[in-house]
């Protein structure tokens, strides 16, 4: 009986937590709707095939096939997801695998109810059930209540003997159950998940385990999730797992509340994980903490692979500069082994990176990675070790330390009257060295840098497209060292309107060894043709010929062949309903109307409408206004009334978008010179103040006023002069400030609508207002055409001022005050 303690307890849980759901939710259903089929079918078919044929002993498996699909089908209120997938690359393997290669799954759903049925997966979390795939059901409900309730069972392993498995390593059918409740609030979550495995003992009748027992395990996890205060998210995760290595070892007598509530035997262990992720969000900046810690052998029968014995603390920040340009997003952390300080070395890690994203302009872009990681292992000699062998130096051994450094720079470059050609440049370079003692020995290091080159060019007229690439790799290991250099080069071309596509291929490399050389030469073929929208055909066929200076010359071939089949909305046709005929009325009288405004009348009237409407434009960029011209002419060219309606209002859409943003700049301009007369006041004492004390030193000199005949002190004479020279200089950028000003001050008491007629400001609009137009269209931020406002008008009034200032005598504004 206590064997099934596990059991029981596991499903109470689930029953426990089922029923304090004391507050129900009824499902709304339309039933006018419910009704009616509203079939449909969506998703893909695929079937793919791949010929493969080489020369060299021990190749892979010569013919090869895989069919799949992933298919919606949905009826009434219910959709049903299917997908299925089989092969036969497991066939010829030589051993059984523990899963199944083909594979079945369907994923009915309605409303908030959905099941997986068949050959699925299902993650609860990483510590107890994460992606293994399993056959058999799982059910979650996701109702509007806030409880959230899924829900798994099925075999996790099939049975394999010892003569048919994998090395002769034999394999217990295993099967598991989970369930996982979450109560959800919009400020905190909490949930439970509970998970059992165990392997059927009676599966397998082996005469030699080779150290294989069956396993029985139960994980529990609770799970809390809080955003209480704002832009605060706290998430914390806290897992037991308890691990039976050996179902059929003895139970254990007595022991203490633990052992007798999970029915402990003297191969059961009990495990711990814990993980802890903070993250604030501080205006644009993201700053987040992330510690776990997970106890040395735990494991849990619920995922393929796991880390354990590690303590990890981890500093994130991420924040958007310069405009939003520039993304940084940094991270520092500190993991370390050994926690229970049973192993005869320890291992701390210390992990740097940084990771950086610049788009410099809208075709320029560039991005750079580092990261650092520095090993740390101390090993603990036994005494005796030391007695025993002389030979071993303590402090070789108990400090050692490996570096490890990468770095990655991209920059992509888009260029072209179109953008139809594009520019990649790739550098990357890894480093890693073994330091003992604090020496780095000879042999230790290791260096590989790689540098990659690829221009691409797409004639869209011609429909050709032309690729080319340049690569090159350095590799130093120790003390050896290697490099290749290779090429590669292709084109495309599509023909019959775009249904076919193909594409042909060069590659060549090269590599050169301290002790040996080698080359490929690979030529590649593709084709690829869409039948009726629907039905995809593709063809691929690559082979590679190689050779070695220490080897023999071989070559391979691999051809592929690939259908698939696109169901878009396949559903039961409509009624058709019959078309009403209209009347046709000579000359007559139409409304078309516009947000809040009609325009009524005649065909030909409403055209003169819209031409005083194009007369009456203020200044604008003059392919914005050609654009509307030629939107009205295809307006008074429209064979009948209902195109004609169709085409003006295109045209009024038009036109309203250009005046919105023609009012939003002047809007943008008024906030910009506001901002600058602001600048400007607050700087200007200090400029005066500039030319003011130049001032003063000259009228103080012994020599102001004395005429240069009449000069006696030659050496006092030169230094009168150079603080003339230096006045005269204070004196331009005072005169260039203060004309700026005016203009500026002119500008920001002027209204909005009368901004156009500026004289100053239609002369810059006509250098810039093709610009600002393009970042409005392309919906810009409001700041950012602002502080791009300024960076223009600043040199455009400035050089404006250096033409028109004239060298008059200076107002003193602030002279009293000082």
């Amino acid at each position: 009986m206590k064997r099934e303690n596990k059991k029981i307890l596991f499903w109470l849980c689930i029953v426990f937590a089922c029923c304090i759901c004391r507050k129900g939710y009824a499902q709304d259903v339309d039933l006018e709707n419910f009704y009616k089929p509203n079939f449909k079918v969506t998703g893909n078919v695929n079937a793919n095939t791949m010929y493969y044929t080489s020369n060299m002993q021990n190749a892979s498996e010569q013919f090869t096939y895989l069919l799949s699909g992933n298919l919606n089908i949905s009826a009434f209120n219910f959709s049903v997801p299917l997908f299925y997938s089989i092969t036969n690359q497991g066939n010829n393997l030589g051993y059984t695998a523990p899963f199944d290669f083909n594979r079945l799954s369907i994923m009915p759903k309605y409303k908030w109810v959905k099941a997986y049925i068949g050959n699925v997966s299902m993650t609860f979390s990483p510590y107890t059930l994460s992606g293994f795939p399993f056959k058999g059901v799982g059910l979650e409900l996701t109702p509007r209540s806030p409880f959230k309730i899924t829900l798994m069972g099925g075999q996790l392993l099939k049975a394999v003997s010892e003569e048919n498995a994998s090395g002769g390593i034999p394999v217990y059918q295993r099967f598991g159950y989970g369930a996982k409740i979450g109560f959800e609030q919009p400020q905190y979550k909490i949930g439970w998940i509970g998970f059992y495995a165990k392997d059927d003992v009676n599966s397998l009748n082996i005469t030699n385990d080779k150290g294989v027992t069956p396993k029985e395990n139960f994980v529990n996890s609770l799970i809390f999730s809080t955003s209480l205060i704002k832009n605060l998210n706290l998430n914390v995760e806290y897992a037991l797992s308890v691990l039976t290595d050996d179902v059929r070892s003895k139970n254990i007598s007595g022991g203490n509340f633990r052992d007798k509530l999970f029915s402990s035997k003297e191969s059961t262990s009990f495990m711990n994980a814990v993980n802890v992720n903070f993250d604030y969000n501080i205006q644009k900046s993201t700053v987040g903490i992330t510690y776990e810690r997970i106890d040395p052998n735990y494991n849990t029968l619920g995922a393929l692979y796991f880390n354990n014995d590690l303590e990890n603390i981890a500093l994130r920040f991420a924040r958007p500069f310069y405009q939003d340009k520039i993304t940084v997003s940094t991270s520092l952390g500190y993991q370390r082994d050994d926690l229970a300080k049973a192993k005869k070395q320890d291992t701390k890690r210390v992990v740097g990176s940084i990771n950086m994203n610049y788009r410099v302009t809208d075709q320029l872009n560039i991005t750079g990675s580092y990261s650092n990681f520095s090993t740390y292992t101390n090993k603990k000699l036994d005494q005796f070790e030391l007695i025993n062998n002389p030979n071993v130096v303590q402090s070789d051994t108990l400090d050692y330390r490996q570096l490890s450094q990468n770095a990655n720079v991209n920059m992509s470059y888009a260029f072209g009257q179109k953008r139809n050609q594009n520019l990649n440049f790739n550098y990357s370079i890894a480093g890693q060295a073994n330091e003992q003692g604090g020496v780095i020995r000879k042999g230790q290091a290791s260096t590989v840098q790689n540098y990659n080159l690829a221009h691409s060019v797409n004639f869209i007229d011609m429909k050709i497209a032309l690729n080319s690439s340049l690569n090159y790799t350095s590799n130093e290991v120790a003390q050896n060292s290697n490099s290749s250099v290779g090429a590669s080069v292709g084109a495309s071309k599509k023909l019959f309107k775009d249904k076919l596509n193909t594409n042909f291929g060069l590659l060549y490399n090269n590599s050169q060894g301290n002790t040996n050389s080698s080359s490929v030469f690979g030529v590649k073929f593709n084709n690829s043709y869409v039948l009726l929208g629907q039905h995809n055909f593709n063809m691929s066929i690559i082979s590679m010929f190689r050779s070695s200076s220490n080897a023999k010359k071989y070559n391979d071939l691999t051809a592929t062949l690939n259908y698939s089949y696109s169901l878009d909305k396949i559903k039961l046709p409509a009624k058709k309903e019959p078309k009403k005929e209209t009347k046709i009325v000579s000359d007559p009288v139409l409304k078309i109307k516009y947000k809040e405004k009609t325009h009524e009348g005649t065909r030909n009237e409403i055209i003169k409408q819209l031409q005083d409407l194009q007369r009456g434009l203020r200044p604008m960029p003059k392919e914005d206004s050609d654009e509307l011209q030629h939107l009205l002419i295809l307006a008074t060219l429209t064979p009948d009334n209902e195109t004609f309606k169709e085409k003006t209002l295109n045209y009024l859409k038009e036109y309203d978008l250009n005046n919105d943003i023609l009012n939003r700049y002047n809007k943008y301009i008024l906030e910009t010179v506001k901002s600058l007369e602001e600048e400007m006041i607050r700087k200007d004492e200090g400029v005066e103040n500039d030319y003011v004390m130049a001032l003063g030193r000259v009228n103080k000199h012994k020599m102001y006023g004395v005429n240069e005949q009449d000069v006696t002190d030659k050496i006092s004479y030169n230094s009168y002069l150079k603080l003339v020279e230096r006045k005269n200089k204070k004196l331009q950028p005072l005169l260039i400030h203060r004309w700026m000003l005016n203009e500026i001050l002119i500008l920001a008491n002027t209204a909005v609508e009368e901004m156009d007629k500026n004289e100053n400001l239609s002369n810059f609009n006509k250098q810039e207002l093709s610009h600002f137009f393009k970042m409005m269209k392309d919906k810009k931020p409001d700041t950012q055409v602002i502080e791009e406002l300024k960076i223009k008008l600043i040199p455009f009034y400035h050089d404006l001022a250096i033409k028109n200032v004239k060298d008059d005598q200076v107002e003193f504004k602030y002279l009293q005050n000082n």
